[in-house]
């Protein structure tokens, strides 16, 4: 039987106006927002809700970067639960390069990568992203995720906001080494430095919508 003392939610909350990408709501009496006989009470609401796809903690499905790539809708929801391994890259030195022999040490003090993990990438920086020193984060090379892939990672998440660094030699390497093999990532993946362990269960659920390349998502774990 699944047991568990701890939930710690792993989602940024969105607010709205705020950020350079802002999510905008506009509230409305139902009959205002959509087809719908008037209703006798005060407070019978719907929203507009208008954002692009990449905003707060998202998933990005195989659809963002190939055209004949998967879509939200269609990824496997066994993709999305499971057992999770948190990869603490926060010890590394600033301007560091990741590749694969820098991963598989960082996989190995977190007691290695099993294939069918869901990958979590603990940065440290999340928090630092409008200081200077967040241009010196570590760099994520596309080998690093070969690694991932190699040893059967089903999924990715970072605590930053994009897998590629200042140091990455193109802005897609890491995209496409994932997405090119069927492995979405997760980007803005909140309070990785509140789970007290290396190993965790988790369920990362984004809505399904067809046609859509990424969405944001409610990631919660469980110690």
């Amino acid at each position: 039987m699944f047991s568990y003392s701890r939930i710690v939610d792993l989602t940024l909350p969105l607010i709205p106006g705020v950020g350079n990408r802002p999510l905008t709501i506009e509230r409305g009496r139902t009959e205002e927002i959509t087809v719908h006989v008037p209703v006798d009470h005060p407070w019978y609401i719907m929203h507009r809700v208008a954002t692009i796809s990449h905003i707060g903690t998202h998933i990005e499905a195989p659809y963002h970067c190939f055209p004949e790539g998967r879509d939200l809708a269609s990824i496997p929801i066994e993709q999305l639960i499971g057992e999770a391994v948190v990869l603490d890259l926060s010890t590394l030195p600033p301007d560091s390069t990741v590749g694969a022999a820098e991963m598989a040490a960082v996989a190995a003090r977190a007691g290695g990568v099993r294939r069918g993990d869901i990958a979590f990438l603990l940065t440290g920086y999340a928090d630092r992203r409008a200081m200077p020193e967040y241009e010196h984060r570590p760099s994520l090379l596309a080998e690093s995720m070969d690694y991932l892939t190699e040893a059967g990672v089903k999924l990715v998440g970072t605590d930053l906001s994009g897998l590629e660094g200042p140091l990455t030699p193109g802005h897609l390497d890491c995209h496409l080494a994932l997405l090119g093999r069927d492995i979405p990532f997760i980007e803005n993946v909140a309070n990785l430095g509140a789970l007290s362990r290396p190993r965790v269960f988790v369920c990362a659920l984004p809505i399904p919508v067809q046609g859509l390349d990424a969405f944001p998502l409610r990631i919660v774990a469980f110690e």
